[in-house]
């Protein structure tokens, strides 16, 4: 009686273990394993905030497998590469680690780089002048007067040999073509003695606000002085000779205003019922931008008969 039981069970036993065959092969067949590539930041953990972690990798591939159907919903956000550096000091720790952490039953086939040669430093912090370098030829005739960088003060911070490294903190304006007043936003590149880029340091802000007031370049030159009158003399009379004495005026202008300009205009002098010859003292205008070298002028108004 035994016996036959024991016949009765061995078929059961042998449809389970081919169920389980089947089940593998179908698996296989329809979900096998497959290999991806996720391109990964790496994390600094644990590390004491008096230190800063230097060459620590930006990145790194990881190379995952897992079921065809796990790969649909894998993205790099599920994948996490951090270096562990709990109880670390200051100093030089060659071969470190990164290490992988994947959800699931994926698995990780390999990390590129896996070990790197790390550096721990003390934090320090600095604060530097902003230094505007303009670049660039503006447009002819025009020069640089003035600039100014908001805020005018930039704070690094990062190690303390990276620090040290520092001589300044550059922010650079191209004026190529400029011929008015401008302003922008442009990047802070913080520098070493010979004008190398310091990487691998916090610059608070990494943009600033340059205002740049441009110049025209001025010269000295004469132009006659025109006299112009207002109004009408009284009945019967009539505006005659105008002289100006002196007749030209000597002037510091921008050179476009010699461009626009053949002859300088006096301010009108009113001649509303005049009979008699006017003479008076009249202010010459300066132009924008420039001077004249003599204040005033004198203009003889001649009123004669109708």
């Amino acid at each position: 009686m035994r016996f036959a039981k024991h016949e009765w069970w061995l078929p059961k036993i042998f449809c389970l273990i081919a169920a389980c065959a089947l089940w593998v092969y179908v698996m296989n067949e329809q979900n096998p394993m497959v290999e991806n590539t996720y391109t990964v930041p790496v994390e600094v953990r644990n590390l004491d905030r008096s230190l800063v972690a230097t060459n620590v990798p930006a990145k790194v591939k990881a190379k995952i497998r897992m079921p065809r159907s796990d790969m649909v919903y894998m993205r790099s956000d599920n994948i996490k590469a951090y270096v562990d550096l709990s109880g670390l000091t200051d100093g030089d720790f060659p071969n470190t680690k990164i290490h992988i952490s994947v959800p699931g039953d994926e698995s990780v086939i390999s990390v590129t780089p896996e070990y790197f040669d790390l550096n721990i430093d003390t934090y320090a912090v600095k604060t530097l002048p902003a230094v505007i370098e303009v670049f660039g030829t503006p447009d002819a005739n025009f020069s640089v007067e003035s600039r100014k960088a908001t805020p005018d003060t930039i704070t690094i911070a990062g190690s303390s040999s990276k620090i040290a490294e520092v001589d300044r903190a550059v922010v650079s304006v191209n004026v190529s073509g400029k011929d008015k007043n401008f302003v922008e936003f442009d990047s802070v590149n913080v520098l070493d003695a010979d004008g190398n880029t310091v990487t691998g340091l916090d610059v608070m802000p990494s943009q600033v606000r340059i205002n740049v007031k441009m110049k025209e370049e001025t010269r000295i030159g004469n132009l006659p002085m025109k006299a112009e009158t207002t109004g009408e003399p009284a009945k019967g009379y009539k505006v005659g000779k105008i002289t100006v004495d002196p007749p030209v005026a000597t002037l510091t202008a921008p050179i476009s205003y010699f461009e626009k300009n053949s002859v300088l205009r006096l301010d009108p002098i009113d001649v509303t019922g005049a009979r008699d010859t006017i003479r008076k003292t009249v202010t010459i205008p300066k132009p924008a931008g420039g001077s004249t070298t003599v204040s005033q002028t004198t203009v003889t108004i001649e009123i004669d008969k109708d």
